[in-house]
């Protein structure tokens, strides 16, 4: 962002800090996070924003992989992208500007941010990043399935490659564990991403599997033990 003099007769958009406490799946802290988020509230369509659908993983495909990895005895990682939002380029001809940042002295008085990126809570935010991680898939060789756009797949020699997207939430399997560890790399190349291992949590759902008996389970017991609380 660049911090330019207030422009008349454009809309600033509002800001404001966020900070989560992010848990892991048996409830312990996993980390303090902070995040500068928009008031999208201030924003007005037609003015700093236009389209703001993005496409995620259903939780149906999510299971399907899953159960599909199990049966084939495939490794199944999990990983998030770092700042999955800050990733997406704001078109040059769109001007928004934000307000100064808070809790921060000697901007000026009649300054404010012309954002370059995307940020959280944005009304574009989502389809940006979306168009930016799906831009970096394909050059990699990805293709989208058409049954859900937030599952990409790859076909190399006789191994296939699936990786599923929710937001920043991500898994990703394949018949050679070699090019899973391969494309990871590549991932983190174009995205800084936290590799989180095999998985067993992810969107609030613990997943218990086993290769040896080809069977899999979800539970979303912390979540009922949330409710009940």
């Amino acid at each position: 962002m660049d911090t330019v003099t207030h422009p008349k007769g454009k809309n600033i958009v509002g800001s404001k800090w966020v900070f989560h406490i992010k848990r892991k799946a048996n409830g312990s802290i996993d980390k303090y996070k902070a995040r500068l988020v928009a008031h999208s509230f201030t924003q007005i369509f037609g003015v700093d924003y236009y389209n703001t659908f993005s496409p995620i993983a259903k939780l149906a495909s999510f299971c399907s992989i899953l159960a599909l990895a199990v049966q084939f005895d495939w490794d199944i990682k999990s990983f998030d992208f770092n700042s999955a939002y800050l990733n997406g380029e704001l078109d040059e001809d769109k001007e928004i500007y934000m307000q100064a940042l808070p809790g921060y002295e000697g901007q000026g008085e009649h300054s404010v941010k012309r954002l370059k990126k995307s940020l959280y809570e944005l009304k574009q935010a989502r389809q940006k990043r979306y168009d930016a991680l799906s831009r970096a898939l394909v050059d990699l060789g990805f293709c989208t399935s058409q049954a859900d756009p937030g599952v990409f797949y790859m076909r190399y020699r006789e191994h296939i490659l699936i990786l599923i997207v929710h937001v920043d939430d991500c898994i990703f399997t394949g018949s050679s564990p070699e090019l899973l560890e391969q494309f990871k790399v590549q991932f983190h190349a174009c995205y800084a991403l936290t590799d989180l291992g095999p998985v067993n949590w992810l969107l609030g759902i613990k997943i218990t599997w086993d290769c040896s008996t080809h069977s899999i389970s979800l539970s979303q017991s912390n979540y009922i033990d949330n409710i009940l609380a």
